[in-house]
């Protein structure tokens, strides 16, 4: 387990909470989570794979952490909303929703419904079938041909967003083969890293050097963007956030073990336990905070808070510790995933 990128995936996903919870400066670490998530998800396949030997059980292991989740979130906000909020409508697209589908419809009233944050879970899962075929043509081209494609695919994703209109770059941020490159990326830079033979010695100042780096890294790119160009606008869901990430993954991974100051504070244990519900907490906020404004609220004289921002200091700890119960119970029904 490489701590680091453990603690990286609980920060990004409580940046991404504070976001949906109307705290728009956090807007820049959003998107780059969100790019993270994917790169992070390719990367682990392949740096831990070099090949797939049985599809079976790698589908098994990986849609067995994917759906019975999705599905309890799901099932969650339907019986909440007729339970409480006496709106729900069942509508064409909730077969869509069951089966993770719902990514490949360029609509937001679509691929925005009942459980909004999974058209993550619908575009990851597209990723995921695709891998065995993925790591087969890398391992059958080799590293130089499959650089060469993916380069072609990131400058093809690259032009898209650079001339896409409000609504089809919107759906960009979606889309399940545009997601796809950011996946590929995250499996280039797993395999190359795969093999690579990492330093036996450096001290505690050049590790703290080196991490540092990606960070300031990161924060050049968020200032970028806060600044409001055209193009970094165009390009701000994925595209802008290849290189940071990038610089995360590889770094995080070529000090494993050998941390400077920055990975010693990742490696703390409330980090590396927020790390491993991360993907609980990204699923369940939104029926927290409903739960939240239309159970909990009302016994404080308000009833039916929907803007997050009113709710966020008492919904947050709700949020993390219904994630960390979510995350036992889904391990004792499914200890596999």
């Amino acid at each position: 387990m490489i701590k680091t990128l453990t603690s990286w995936r609980g920060i990004f996903a409580v940046c991404i909470v504070c976001y949906h919870f109307a705290m728009h400066e956090f807007d820049q670490m959003t998107y780059a989570g969100v790019t993270f998530f994917f790169m992070l998800s390719g990367f682990l396949v392949a740096y831990r794979h070099s090949e797939i030997k049985s599809c079976k059980q790698f589908y098994w292991r990986r849609l067995s952490r994917i759906f019975p989740l999705h599905w309890f979130v799901l099932a969650a906000m339907i019986v909440f909303d007729m339970a409480l909020m006496h709106k729900f409508h069942y509508g064409w697209d909730l077969p869509l929703h069951v089966l993770l589908l719902q990514s490949w419809v360029p609509s937001e009233a679509v691929f925005y419904n009942y459980s909004i944050h999974s058209w993550f879970l619908s575009s990851l899962m597209f990723c995921v079938i695709a891998t065995p075929l993925m790591l087969k043509f890398f391992n059958r081209m080799g590293l130089k041909i499959a650089f060469q494609v993916v380069i072609a695919a990131c400058v093809a994703v690259i032009v898209v967003n650079l001339v896409a209109d409000e609504h089809w770059h919107s759906y960009l941020y979606v889309c399940p083969v545009t997601r796809l490159v950011d996946y590929t990326l995250g499996m280039l830079l797993g395999i190359t890293l795969r093999d690579r033979i990492m330093p036996r010695r450096i001290s505690a100042a050049q590790a703290t050097a080196h991490e540092v780096v990606p960070l300031m890294v990161l924060a050049a790119f968020i200032i970028i963007h806060s600044n409001g160009s055209v193009v970094s606008e165009q390009l701000e869901h994925s595209v802008l956030w290849w290189l940071p990430v990038s610089l995360l993954l590889v770094t995080c991974t070529i000090l494993n073990g050998k941390e400077g100051l920055v990975g010693k504070f990742l490696s703390i244990k409330p980090l590396l336990w927020l790390g491993g519900i991360s993907f609980e907490v990204y699923l369940l906020q939104k029926f927290v905070n409903n739960a939240f404004c239309y159970v909990v609220a009302p016994f404080f004289g308000h009833f039916g808070i929907l803007i997050y921002g009113y709710s966020f200091i008492c919904t947050l700890p709700l949020l993390i510790l219904t994630a960390w119960l979510v995350n036992r119970l889904m391990k004792c029904l499914i200890p596999t995933a």
